[in-house]
C-alpha cells in the first residue's frame, strides 16, 4: 500500500479517538508514520520473495542464511510501533485503567484486595 493509503487509514483512526478532530501537532507525525508503513511494505516483500539465502562459505560448504533485509524489517517494524504509540493507537493505551478503584473496607484490607482483584 502506498503512503496516501496509509495516511487515509491512520487519520481515520486518530479522528476516531479525537471526537472527529485529527490534531494539526499530529499532522507530521501521521505522515512519517504512513511513510515508514510503506517502506516496511518495500522490505516485507522482498524478505517474503525469499525469506533465505544460499551462499557458498569459505570452506566451499553450502550455507543457508536469513534474508539480509530480516533486520531492517525489524527496525522498520519497531519504528512503525514507535509512532503507533506516539498517536496513541496501541493496545498499551487500552490497557490503562481509567476508573477510580472501590473504596476499600478499611476494617478488613484483605478482603476489599480480593473484592477489587476479582472484579479485573
Amino acid at each position: 500500500m502506498k503512503a496516501k493509503g496509509y495516511i487515509t487509514i491512520v487519520r481515520a483512526q486518530v479522528k476516531a479517538d479525537n471526537n472527529n478532530d485529527v490534531p494539526k501537532h499530529l499532522e507530521l507525525t501521521i505522515r512519517n508514520y504512513a511513510a515508514a508503513l510503506e517502506m516496511r511494505d518495500v522490505y516485507k516483500d522482498q524478505v517474503m520473495k525469499d525469506p533465505t539465502i544460499t551462499e557458498v562459505g569459505s570452506m566451499g560448504q553450502t550455507v543457508t542464511r536469513q534474508h539480509p533485509l530480516c533486520s531492517l524489517l525489524y527496525q522498520q517494524e519497531v519504528l512503525c510501533q514507535g509512532y503507533a504509540k506516539m498517536l496513541g493507537l496501541t493496545s498499551a493505551k487500552a490497557a490503562v485503567k481509567t476508573e477510580a478503584p472501590e473504596k476499600l473496607d478499611p476494617n478488613d484490607q484483605m478482603k476489599g484486595f480480593y473484592e477489587a482483584a476479582k472484579k479485573q
